[in-house]
């Protein structure tokens, strides 16, 4: 047998378990590149990162973006410096649900639950529930299940429909997130080229964003998407830019090489059902 057979399988990680939405996101990246080993799972969004960049595992799924709430937290680690690299992306809908104890209604409901997927059910959760509290919870929505089952039955979370089967909660309303989907990376501590990469992300400084803008049209690249961060200076951002290629063919290698240590990201992204 050849070396590249005996390579063990990269390990792949994420939030909570296969029943939250970053559980659901990763079963779809494994579903595309079976060649792919896990998922491990973690209790926290700082502990996949912190997995990723101890070795535990060479890749974590976490958020990139959402339809409802533009760019998160998983870009601000990426401009802030953090050694992540983006090496794969896969697009989910989120199909979020509000989930009860058995029996609840919403009448019933005073306190909603669950994690970053509440931010997609902001017009639901106003105009339905508008005198619940609503809490991000601090680990993940499988946490906040449990929660709501040991409950008095005036708690409810957004969830999956696949948690609420697993743990014997009542779907009280299905998709409560004006049809959100959300953007996903798979991100690893040392930069790689995913099969068929047609994206590029880089990290510029604000001022050499001219000179990168400029750089695009040759390379045969466009930019998708453009998020800032602050630097503690008066009108001076740092920037990650997401690059596509106009054609909608894979990245040339001359495209891959011309940002030298800003690149980050060279990755292929695709869209789950």
């Amino acid at each position: 047998m050849s070396g590249s057979e005996h390579r063990p399988a990269r390990r792949v990680g994420t939030l909570g378990s296969e029943l939250t939405f970053a559980g659901q996101a990763t079963r779809a990246l494994l579903d595309r590149r079976p060649g792919l080993g896990g998922p491990e799972y973690l209790p926290t969004m700082d502990d996949v990162v912190a997995a990723v960049l101890d070795g535990r595992i060479d890749l974590g799924v976490l958020t990139s973006e959402t339809s409802n709430t533009a760019c998160t937290e998983t870009a601000a680690r990426i401009l802030a410096g953090e050694k992540l690299f983006i090496n794969d992306e896969i697009v989910v809908p989120y199909h979020c649900a509000l989930l009860g104890r058995p029996g609840s209604r919403l009448d019933d409901i005073t306190h909603v639950g669950g994690h970053g997927s509440i931010r997609q059910c902001r017009r639901f959760l106003r105009e339905r529930l508008p005198a619940a509290t609503v809490e991000i919870h601090p680990q993940n929505s499988v946490a906040a299940a449990r929660e709501v089952l040991a409950g008095d039955g005036s708690m409810a979370l957004i969830g999956t429909e696949a948690v609420a089967r697993a743990l014997g909660l009542d779907i009280i309303e299905r998709d409560v997130d004006d049809g959100s989907v959300g953007g996903w990376w798979a991100l690893g501590s040392a930069l790689e080229v995913s099969p068929g990469a047609d994206h590029l992300a880089v990290r510029v400084d604000g001022g050499e964003l001219d000179e990168t803008l400029a750089r695009l049209a040759p390379l045969g690249l466009a930019v998708r998407t453009i998020t800032n961060a602050p630097t503690g200076e008066i009108f001076r951002y740092r920037y990650l830019l997401v690059l596509r290629t106009r054609s909608g063919e894979p990245l040339t290698e001359q495209a891959i090489g011309a940002f030298g240590s800003r690149l980050v990201g060279a990755f292929a992204t695709s869209t789950a059902s």
